[in-house]
């Protein structure tokens, strides 16, 4: 079996840090959010590195904004607090390309949940 993976971390987003959660409830929150599915989103972005150059290019807006989106329900699940509103996020939100490792970090934490689960669910008999 794998080791447990945390579903709770502060990742920085340019040049803040923010406290997030991931836990079952953050697909359905998501959903709730933006009417799409968490896991397709994130299947989304991780097709991106096989893109062409070009592609690549005309997808980066809508990838940044799953990014954004994944990233604000986390934040208000961990504490609703750290921001008033999605507008205001984005608002707040500067330098996002000084590191993308905050990119990853996301993703990671994202699937977290699920992926924990699938390593502890015992194999059907």
């Amino acid at each position: 079996m794998g080791g447990q993976r945390e579903m709770k971390k502060t990742i920085k987003i340019g040049n803040k840090d923010y406290f997030m959660k991931s836990s079952a409830y953050t697909q359905f929150k998501y959903r709730d959010i933006t009417g799409r599915r968490l896991l397709d989103d994130i299947q989304e972005i991780s097709k991106i590195n096989k893109l062409s150059e070009e592609e690549q290019v005309s997808k980066v807006e809508d990838i940044i904004e799953l990014l954004f989106k994944i990233s604000y329900v986390m934040i208000e699940e961990a504490d609703s607090s750290q921001v008033t509103s999605y507008e205001e996020f984005l608002k707040n939100t500067e330098g996002i390309f000084d590191t993308t490792e905050w990119i990853n970090e996301v993703i990671e934490l994202a699937v977290a949940p699920i992926s924990r689960g699938l390593q502890t669910s015992p194999q059907n008999q």
